[in-house]
């Protein structure tokens, strides 16, 4: 059954879309060089010149990190390892160094190895069998590495084969049950789900309170201090934590939606509108509230006598309130991506809306929504965090999204139009859509002087790191990683950055350096998207060089999903474009403010670039 499209049907091709001859524009106008251009330009400068200093420090000859040679246990997850570097191709995708883009595909093969070779937690190239939470964190790395170069013929065999062991391609892993469309187990990966947890992931999950063991087994309060429980609670454990779909294995759509923007192979497509439909029908019947497991008939609540509630990493979760944010918001988005149909979105909806609607005002004066559900119905109220609904308007452009920021934003001004430096994991999108909305006009200047003062602090403690780094904490290299996008991806690409958790790019912009037959900006071309609409995008582009002329293409969204129908420059008449791209030649020392007449999600999303076509021939 599908809640959305019936039977979804392929998106239109390139070739139906006449993508064959856009217009070239030409900039003309000379321009004083705009203060947010040329700090543009030097915090891509900065980046370029730190990253290389990290890399040195942390890594070996080859690129696996200066680490302990011994598996450190069962705490310790793979995704620690591949956050050092996850931000990398994106960096480059967005104008960084050749360098970054390189070392981007060095680190993702040397960690792999590393994490297979000294660790044990990787087989055929993919983590044995760990959560979707941290299996996200993973693989947002991988995802982007298609946007640096989507020739590589060994990624796309990757994506393929990683997305088969969910799809059922795959006869080895079998983490997919197509009969009552679930992942089997909380934990799975190229060796299939896990039935049977650690003993270090039973006592750190009930420790934490990721997950309770159902109305029929309370645990007592000393029961760590108790002598032998370990049999009993692991064998409660196993019968009813290991044995459902939870809503964070909605990671696993991104996953299968690269291979289908490597391929185009429809099956992937068809994967995703089942999976992702039958946790839409599930809230549905379940008056709106997406449920946080589903047992092995497809049943909610089969392992738990009914209960909704009390999975892995669901609504009784410590912080399951952001961690099913943030899994259903990219599965969203992932569907709306391959299908073009926006009513996919109705899963990241309800749950924001379940949340919002019991919202309520605290002593502060702000909005607080419950970050949890027990026995006791909902509790723990605390302000929302705010990337999921920005992703959900941003997805949708649709006034309703718009709004409830606007009710999140009300009591928490100062919160929201703030702009602050901060590392690439602690994302916050809120100044970026104040600047949308008018209320920054400075935001840019502000912004790129944040990421710049980060990178400088980020790179000062690198340089002085003098530590065994034998005996690094796991999380130090994501902690003083000096590459940064978020100033770069809201300024230049007009969307939020990509959920850390496992999200794709989400940009309605990307670019293409025509000369260096690459992505990314061209050498000191600078850009500023100023407007986004729900068909439209204005964006303004620069060339800082006194000189020489910059060619580049400016493509309608990160995976060329959109379709340009027209452009004009600003004050100008209206040109006919058509197609999914379109090159601008800027003359030295000048700027062109262009407005962008945009059809969205209505091209199948793919990695190649638009001198590719739309087929790319892997090497």
């Amino acid at each position: 059954m599908s809640c959305c499209l019936g039977k979804p049907q392929p998106k239109k091709t390139s070739a139906e879309l006449n993508d064959t001859d856009p217009p070239l524009l030409t900039s003309t106008v000379p321009a004083e060089p705009p203060t947010w251009a040329v700090l543009e330009r030097a915090l891509i400068d900065a980046i370029d010149e730190a990253a290389p200093i990290f890399l040195d420090k942390y890594t070996r000859p080859g690129g696996t990190l200066v680490w302990q040679e011994e598996y450190p246990g069962d705490g310790v997850w793979a995704d620690d390892l591949y956050e050092a570097f996850f931000n990398w191709p994106f960096h480059y995708a967005l104008g960084g160094s050749d360098y970054i883009g390189a070392k981007s595909f060095v680190e993702w093969d040397a960690i792999t190895r590393q994490l297979a070779n000294d660790y044990g937690r990787v087989h055929r190239e993919f983590v044995n069998d760990d959560d979707w939470f941290h299996n996200a964190e993973n693989y947002v790395y991988f995802y982007a590495l298609g946007l640096v170069d989507p020739t590589v013929r060994d990624n796309r065999d990757r994506a393929c084969r990683f997305a088969g062991f969910y799809t059922g391609d795959d006869p080895e892993a079998r983490c997919y049950d197509a009969r009552h469309r679930i992942i089997r187990s909380p934990f799975s990966g190229s060796k299939g789900p896990l039935f049977h947890a650690r003993w270090a992931d039973v006592s750190y999950n009930l420790a934490y309170e990721h997950t309770t063991l159902g109305p029929e087994h309370e645990l007592a309060a000393d029961w760590q201090q108790r002598e032998g429980p370990e049999r009993v609670l692991h064998e409660i454990f196993d019968r009813v934590v290991m044995r459902s779909d939870v809503v964070v294995n909605l990671g696993v759509v991104p996953l299968v939606a690269t291979a289908y923007s490597y391929t185009g192979d429809d099956r992937y497509r068809r994967w995703i509108c089942d999976y992702v439909e039958a946790w839409i029908e599930r809230s549905r019947a379940n008056n709106g509230v997406i449920p946080d497991n589903v047992g092995p008939n497809g049943i909610v609540g089969e392992a738990r006598g009914g209960q909704w509630w009390g999975g892995f990493y669901g609504w009784t979760g410590r912080f399951g309130h952001q961690m099913m944010g943030c899994a259903v918001t990219v599965a969203a988005e992932a569907a709306q991506l391959v299908t073009g149909d926006s009513s996919y979105l109705d899963l990241a909806r309800m749950w924001l809306d379940t949340l919002v609607d019991r919202g309520r005002r605290d002593d502060l004066g702000r909005f607080v929504v419950p970050h949890k559900h027990n026995d006791e119905g909902w509790t723990e109220f605390a302000p929302m965090h705010p990337h999921m609904p920005v992703h959900l308007w941003g997805a949708s452009m649709q006034e309703r999204d718009r709004q409830r920021l606007e009710v999140l934003r009300d009591g928490s001004e100062a919160a929201w139009d703030t702009v602050t430096s901060r590392g690439p994991r602690e994302m916050d999108d809120r100044p970026w859509v104040g600047f949308l909305a008018g209320r920054i006009p400075d935001y840019p200047e502000q912004i790129l002087q944040a990421n710049y003062q980060e990178v400088r602090r980020r790179l000062d403690i690198v340089l002085n790191d003098d530590q065994d780094l034998t005996k690094l904490d796991v999380h130090h290299w994501q902690q003083v990683n000096p590459v940064l996008t978020e100033a770069l991806t809201h300024l230049t690409t007009g969307g939020p950055q990509a959920i850390y958790w496992g999200g794709l790019a989400v940009g309605r912009l990307r670019y293409f350096d025509v000369q260096r037959r690459r992505a990314g900006l061209p050498k000191d071309v600078a850009a500023l998207v100023t407007d986004l609409g729900a068909n439209s995008v204005s964006v303004s582009l620069v060339n800082l060089c006194v000189s020489e002329t910059r060619d580049v293409i400016v493509a309608a969204g990160s995976f060329r999903e959109h379709h340009l129908l027209g452009v004009s420059e600003v004050g100008g008449e209206r040109i006919e474009v058509n197609a999914s791209y379109l090159p601008v030649q800027l003359r030295p020392g000048t700027r062109i403010d262009l407005q962008l007449e945009v059809e969205r999600y209505c091209r199948p999303p793919t990695y190649a670039f638009p001198w590719h076509g739309d087929s790319v021939l892997f090497r």
